[in-house]
C-alpha cells in the first residue's frame, strides 16, 4: 500500500472515531431500573450529556441541598454513592444528629454523587457533580427544631451567602404555608442570582391544589415527577399538581384554584441506596427536584465557563429558559382556547389562541430537556435575555417565519415582588404575622401578534393568567412573515410598583428534515469505508 492510500485509511478512521464518539458515546449520569430491569441513563434522557460533551460538569458553582432531617437509623453503606463526592455539612445551632439523613443522602446523590471506585460510573456518578455542595439540615423532625424560625433562618443563611442554586425535595404542611412561602419568596426576590428548586410533593391522591413544598411560595421552580412504568411519558400518579390557592400576604385574603403550581416536571425514579440498605429504584418528586437542580447547576457552569454576562445566571432566566425548552408530553394542556373575540386597546380581534393559565396543571411547560435549554441558553441576548416594562406599558419584540409550519415556544417569568419588613414568633417559634405591607405583585401578560400585508398588526394569541408570575405560549404558526412578541404590563394584583423586571425566552422551530440516527450515521459512514475500499482495490490492479 502506498503512502498516500495508507494516509487515506488513517483519516478515515480518525472520522470515523469522530462521528462515533460525538454522535454515539455513551456518558454517565445517574439510572433509573426500567420495569425489564434494564437501566436508562438519566443523563442522557435528560439530554445533560450536551452539557459533559463541552465539558461541563457542574465546576464553579455552589448548590446548598436544603432537607428536613429525619432521624433513621443511619449505617456508612448509605454513603456508597456519596463515598468521593465533594460536599460539607451544615446544621443550625439547635441540631442534636450531625448526620444526614437517608432521604437527604438519596436527594444529594441524584446532583452531587461521586464514588471513584464503584464498578459503574454510570450508577454512582451525580448529574452535575463538580459543583461545590452543602448538605443542610433545616431542622430536625421534632416539634421545636421543625420550628418555621429555625427552618426560615436556615434558608436565609444559604440565600445569602454565595450559593447559586438551592435544591429542596421536603413537605411542609403546617398551617402557616402561606406566611413561610411569602417569607421565602422574599428571600429569593432580594437574590435573584439564586436558582431556588423544589418539590412539587406525592400529594396527588389529595386531589388539586396540594402542591406545598417547600411552602405555596412562588419565586421558586416547582417540579413533578414523570413515572417510570411508562418510561417517563406520563406523570406519576402520585405527583402533586395544581391549581393551588392564592395567597395575598398584605390582606390576607386567598383566591381559590388560581395558580398553575407544577413548572416543570422531570424523572422522577433514581436507582440508588435504600432505606432497608439495598439497592434500588426510590421514586417521588423528591428525585425530579434535584434532576432539575442539576440542569440549573450545569447552566451556571456554563455560562461561567463561556464568561457569559452575569445577568445570563439571573433566576428568573435560567427558569424561562428552563420551561420554555421543555419537552410536552402527550397529555399537556394549558387550557389554549380559540376565542371569538379579544379586545386590545379598544380593538376587537376574532379567533384568538388564549390560555388563562399559561401550564398545565399536572406538568408544567413539560418535561425537562437539558439539551435544549444548552442551545437555547447559547442564543442568549437575542431569544433569551432580561428586560424591564413599566405599569400600564408593553415592550415588542419582532422575529420572522420563513415557514407555515414553524412551532412557537414563548415563556415569560418574573418574581412576586416580595418583601418580608418583619416575622412574628409564636412561643413554639412558629409564625403567627408577617408584615408584607411594601410586597406587590405585577400582572403581566404575553401576546403574540402578526403584521399582515397592510403592515397592521393583527393578534394571534395570547397568555393571560392572573395569578401566576409565567406565562407561556405553545403554538403552531400557520403561515409564514413578519411576527412580535409583546409584554404588557397590565396591572397590579396588590401593592404598587412602576416597573417590573423579566425574563423572556422563545424559540421557533422550522421545519427540518430529520436528522440522521447514530446507527444510519454509521451505515453511511460504512458504505463510504465499502466504496474507498473498492477504489484501492481496484487502483492495484
Amino acid at each position: 500500500m502506498t503512502s498516500k492510500k495508507k494516509s487515506l485509511f488513517k483519516a478515515i478512521k480518525k472520522f470515523v472515531y469522530f462521528i462515533s464518539y460525538f454522535s454515539c458515546a455513551h456518558l454517565w449520569g445517574t439510572v433509573c431500573q426500567m420495569p425489564d430491569s434494564t437501566f436508562l441513563n438519566l443523563g442522557e434522557f435528560t439530554n445533560t450529556n450536551a452539557f459533559y460533551e463541552r465539558g461541563i460538569y457542574g465546576q464553579n458553582v455552589n448548590v446548598a441541598n436544603i432537607e428536613l432531617h429525619v432521624p433513621n437509623v443511619y449505617e456508612d453503606s448509605y454513603l456508597l454513592f456519596l463515598k468521593d463526592a465533594n460536599y460539607s455539612t451544615y446544621y443550625p445551632e439547635e441540631y442534636t444528629t450531625e448526620r444526614i439523613g437517608i432521604h437527604q443522602n438519596q436527594t444529594l446523590a441524584v446532583i452531587a454523587g461521586y464514588n471513584a471506585d464503584y464498578p459503574d460510573q454510570n450508577v454512582s456518578t451525580g448529574l452535575a457533580h463538580k459543583a461545590a455542595y452543602t448538605a443542610v439540615q433545616a431542622g430536625e423532625n421534632t416539634i421545636l427544631l421543625s420550628a418555621d424560625k429555625v427552618i426560615l433562618s436556615t434558608y436565609e443563611k444559604f440565600f445569602s451567602n454565595g450559593t447559586e442554586v438551592i435544591s429542596s425535595s421536603w413537605k411542609d404542611s403546617g398551617e402557616n404555608g402561606h406566611l413561610t412561602g411569602a417569607v421565602l419568596d422574599s428571600y429569593a426576590c432580594k437574590n435573584p442570582s439564586v436558582v431556588f428548586v423544589a418539590a412539587a410533593s406525592n400529594d396527588a391522591s389529595e386531589g388539586a391544589g396540594n402542591v406545598n413544598s417547600p411552602y405555596k411560595n412562588m419565586n421558586v421552580v416547582k417540579v413533578g415527577a414523570l413515572d417510570d412504568t411508562t418510561c417517563f411519558k406520563t406523570i406519576s400518579p402520585s405527583s402533586s399538581y395544581g391549581p393551588n390557592d392564592f395567597y395575598n400576604p398584605i390582606t390576607g385574603e386567598v383566591a381559590k384554584g388560581v395558580v398553575s403550581a407544577v413548572d416543570i416536571s422531570a424523572a422522577g425514579t433514581v436507582y440508588t441506596m435504600k432505606a432497608n440498605e439495598t439497592l434500588g429504584n426510590v421514586s417521588g418528586t423528591s428525585l425530579a427536584a434535584p434532576i432539575v437542580s442539576s440542569a440549573a447547576t450545569l447552566m451556571l457552569s456554563y455560562s461561567k465557563e463561556k464568561n457569559m454576562d452575569s445577568s445570563s445566571r439571573d433566576a428568573r432566566l435560567i427558569k424561562s429558559i428552563l420551561l420554555n425548552s421543555a419537552k410536552k408530553l402527550d397529555s399537556w394542556d394549558n387550557g389554549t382556547q380559540i376565542r371569538d373575540s379579544a379586545t386590545v386597546n379598544g380593538k376587537v380581534f376574532n379567533g384568538v389562541f388564549t390560555t388563562e393559565r399559561a401550564l398545565d396543571y399536572y406538568s408544567g411547560a413539560g418535561a425537562l430537556d437539558a439539551g435544549q435549554a444548552l442551545s437555547e441558553y447559547d442564543k442568549f441576548g437575542s431569544t433569551s435575555f432580561l428586560g424591564e416594562v413599566a405599569k400600564s406599558d408593553s415592550v415588542f419584540y419582532y422575529f420572522d417565519s420563513a415557514s407555515e409550519d414553524a412551532v412557537l415556544n414563548a415563556t415569560l417569568c418574573w418574581f412576586a415582588g416580595s418583601e418580608v419588613d418583619n416575622v412574628i414568633y409564636d412561643s413554639s417559634l412558629n409564625i403567627s404575622s408577617i408584615d408584607a405591607s411594601s410586597s406587590y405583585f405585577a400582572n403581566l401578560d404575553l401576546r403574540l401578534w402578526y403584521q399582515d400585508g397592510a403592515g397592521e398588526l393583527q393578534l394571534m394569541a395570547q397568555s393571560i393568567s392572573e395569578y401566576n408570575n409565567v406565562e407561556h405560549l405553545y403554538l403552531n404558526l400557520d403561515k409564514s412573515g413578519s411576527y412580535a412578541l409583546e409584554i404588557f404590563f397590565k396591572d397590579l394584583i396588590y401593592g404598587d410598583a412602576a416597573k417590573e423586571t423579566y425574563a423572556l425566552a422563545w424559540n421557533l422551530t422550522q421545519p427540518q428534515i430529520p436528522e440522521p440516527s447514530c446507527a444510519a450515521m454509521l451505515a453511511a459512514i460504512s458504505a463510504f469505508l465499502g466504496i474507498c475500499a473498492k477504489r484501492i482495490a481496484s487502483s492495484r490492479r
